[in-house]
């Protein structure tokens, strides 16, 4: 449950773009404010853009987004919301760190989107606070700041400091700051705005529900899938499935055969796989460590396995991941 927050005067909010911020995430907390002063008819919420320096700044697409202001002679509002997505692992911004453990000191509202609460903990202003993190990014997060409650909610908010997964979880939160400084009423007339539908809860989880992804409609087979979920890093024998869902290990079989089709053991591999192949895009885990976390008792096996199924090695696929923004044409009409 947020708490409440109250202004008599307009609602402003800096959003501070990181070099490969997500270009949907920043207009998914944008939108909602402008939308909400539409529908008042004045001007209740105000924003303006930031970055480590004034100038230019590159979306993860490709696309290049104004910042009015370099950190240093940034406004100070109300909110301040680190907007990022890709971005290298040892990235550091320390005009911006700086600058955000000045307001965390002056009391202002922090706030990040994506893989910008890990930007938040290296600043040093995250601490012993519930946060959530894009789920690529959730293990890196944990590793390097283990006193922190690392949620797999759409978004969070503790201690002042307001966090949102990405992409169409920005939205949810700003609808959710919507509603408690001006009310459900307004927030829901918002989200028809843009044809959102229920406003989700924070509670809501990132990932898929099963049933949608997989068009599953049986219990038992959905209760064996989160079984295997949960068991990535320590594989559940099969028969040890079947028996926690109450039938035998050919009803099992049968099961996934004619809703997958593939049996368990293939699906069950598949996950652990595409777990791995995350881990690996999205982390600087050894290879070795995502092997184990992903239930394989060599890096020989977890090798071999991978490339049977993505047609690469598993060390091509890490040097093969973008590095930098992806799709978009260049004046000569060539992909970069």
């Amino acid at each position: 449950m947020l708490r409440r927050v109250r202004r008599d005067g307009p609602f402003r909010v800096t959003f501070v773009l990181v070099e490969g911020f997500s270009m949907m995430a920043l207009s998914s907390a944008v939108e909602p404010l402008r939308a909400a002063n539409r529908l008042l008819g004045t001007q209740r919420y105000e924003w303006t853009l930031a970055a480590e320096s004034a100038g230019l700044v590159a979306a993860s697409n490709g696309i290049e987004i104004m910042a009015q202001h370099g950190v240093d002679r940034a406004p100070e509002t109300d909110l301040t919301v680190l907007v990022a997505s890709l971005f290298p692992m040892d990235y550091q911004a320390p005009r911006t760190f700086a600058w955000l453990r000045r307001l965390k000191a002056r009391g202002r509202l922090l706030g990040a989107i994506s893989s910008g609460a890990l930007l938040l903990a290296r600043a040093g202003v995250l601490h012993n606070t519930r946060v959530t993190i894009h789920w690529e990014t959730a293990r890196e997060l944990e590793k390097a700041f283990p006193d922190l409650v690392v949620s797999q909610e759409l978004y969070c908010w503790d201690r002042g400091i307001l966090t949102a997964a990405g992409g169409a979880a920005s939205m949810d939160m700003m609808l959710a700051l919507i509603t408690q400084i001006d009310g459900e009423d307004l927030a829901i007339d918002v989200a028809n705005q843009f044809l959102h539908g229920p406003i989700r809860p924070s509670s809501h989880a990132q990932h898929e529900d099963l049933r949608w992804r997989f068009r599953i409609t049986d219990e038992r087979l959905l209760a064996a899938i989160n079984i295997m979920r949960r068991r990535l890093s320590d594989p559940v024998r099969i028969a040890s499935i079947a028996e926690q869902v109450g039938i035998s290990e050919r009803q099992l079989e049968r099961l996934f055969l004619a809703e997958v089709e593939k049996l368990p053991s293939e699906f069950y591999m598949g996950l652990r796989l595409q777990a791995a192949r995350g881990m690996l895009l999205a982390s600087t885990e050894s290879l070795e460590t995502i092997a184990e976390q992903c239930g394989f008792s060599s890096l020989g096996h977890f090798s071999r396995s991978f490339k049977a199924r993505f047609g690469e090695s598993p060390s091509v696929a890490r040097r093969r991941r973008p590095r930098g923004h992806g799709g978009f044409v260049q004046e000569d009409g060539e992909v970069p």
